[in-house]
């Protein structure tokens, strides 16, 4: 992301601070959900609660608020976002979507206090140059160049202070904040995920732990069968500590900005992204489930694509991997009976779940693997798969005794297959995923 689109503000750092954000956020959205609501009845109508919570008042305002929190705040909002069944209504799934678009950096108040705390008051001294101005932002921190005197031209991925000691407060009070508003279904359990959401940014909130996972993600990259076409960054452990991560910097376009300027490249490089993902599945055991086009660099001089975030990485277990390519496998013969027996391996199924939502599942899977199945070039970008996704997946019973959250392992999955497809429809590539599918399933 440019500098231009970066905006900053402080990242409120103490848990009564963060706490009491979250409270005053849930009554606004109380408050205007009570403005709504008597707005209806003088108008005759009978207000229904999505109507009057999903305003898009309240909407800006949980977007505007995760943002300006930055951490486990914005973070657990993104992941609550995953594909799960299409669990969160559509409005809801559009604001912790919007996350991903907002970008605020910390000022350089706190900024000097991160370096000096991390790197002692003579920092500067490490470096020949190092730039204030930050090249991009995320949700747990923000990154900036930087040359050492031995000429290494560098990355630096800051964390925004606080970040990981506020981790566990700020999950429990975002959810907490969506149940009192009534943003989220009161009986909806949601506490797997949750729980292993807490996790999961706990592993990237230790910038060390990312570094190592750079590396061991570099030798499997070295076994794929297109590597060439891929580029990491180096891990400098050297000046890199628990919340500062220094990576050889990686000159290269935004990818989306990389391919509207060569729009013939597009099906080549999507059609690379799926080809890593099938080995990432089927070979490394071991998944990046973070796929948005802010990960991804396009050197438009040798048409490498530089990936460029690891914190997400997850591995997989074997037993895990064969029973989800049997789904897949069924799901491609357009098998129900294998595929439902397949997911109830699974566990997306609790035992005695109801036969309707059970076979509405099963349509979402045969829907979402239709690329999978298609015989040449699907085109993504006119396939509005993800619309027909969502579409299918409001028939859903809401009732939480008929549904049951499927297991992380299939949600971070699923996350990373999605996280594709809306990049290669907004791409608009044409990719033969049948091939890709079936070439990695024959050598597994």
């Amino acid at each position: 992301m440019s500098d231009s689109n970066l905006k900053a503000a402080a990242v409120p750092r103490s848990r009564l601070s963060r706490l009491t954000g979250m409270g005053t956020l849930a009554g606004r959205i109380a408050g205007n959900a009570l403005i709504e609501s008597g707005k209806q009845l003088l108008n005759g109508q009978k207000p229904r609660a999505t109507d009057i919570l999903l305003t898009e008042a309240n909407i800006r305002q949980v977007a505007d608020k995760l943002a300006k929190m930055r951490g486990a705040a914005m973070k657990v909002g993104q992941l609550l976002s995953m594909d799960s069944g299409n669990l969160l209504p559509s409005e809801l799934a559009a604001i912790l979507e919007r996350l991903r678009a907002d970008a605020m950096t910390m000022p350089p108040s706190q900024l000097y206090d991160v370096l000096e705390r991390n790197w002692g008051e003579a920092w500067q001294d490490r470096f020949h140059r190092f730039s204030f101005e930050p090249i991009a932002a995320a949700s747990i921190g923000q990154v900036h160049k930087a040359t050492t005197h031995d000429g290494r031209e560098m990355a630096v991925k800051i964390q925004y202070p606080g970040v990981r000691q506020s981790i566990d407060c700020d999950i429990d009070n975002v959810v907490s904040m969506m149940r009192l508003s009534g943003l989220l279904p009161k009986d909806l359990d949601i506490a797997p995920l949750v729980e292993e959401a807490r996790k999961q940014l706990h592993y990237e909130a230790d910038y060390l732990r990312e570094g190592q996972q750079i590396e061991a993600y570099r030798v499997f990259v070295d076994s794929f069968h297109r590597q060439e076409e891929l580029n990491l960054p180096e891990f400098h452990q050297d000046l890199s500590t628990q919340e500062i991560l220094c990576m050889s910097h990686l000159p290269g376009l935004a990818l989306e900005k990389g391919i509207a300027r060569h729009p013939s490249e597009a099906d080549r490089v999507i059609t690379l992204l799926m080809d890593l993902f099938f080995a990432e599945l089927a070979q490394f055991r071991c998944v990046q489930t973070d796929p948005n086009l802010a990960n991804y660099l396009y050197d438009p001089v040798s048409g490498c694509v530089m990936l460029l975030d690891f914190g997400a990485v997850r591995h997989f277990s074997d037993e895990f991997v064969g029973k989800y390519l049997c789904a897949l496998r069924a799901a491609t013969h357009e098998d129900r009976d294998g595929l439902r027996a397949a997911l109830e391996a699974l566990g997306f199924f609790q035992a005695g779940g109801r036969a309707a939502n059970v076979e509405i599942v099963l349509d979402i899977f045969l829907l979402a693997t239709e690329p999978l199945r298609h015989e040449g070039m699907y085109d993504f970008g006119k396939a509005e798969l993800a619309k027909r996704i969502q579409t299918m997946g409001r028939t859903i019973s809401s009732d939480p005794d008929a549904w049951h959250t499927p297991p992380p392992d299939v949600l971070f999955l699923h996350r990373k297959m999605g996280g594709l497809y809306l990049m290669a429809a907004r791409l608009g590539a044409k990719v033969d995923a049948k091939t890709l599918f079936e070439r990695h399933l024959s050598a597994y």
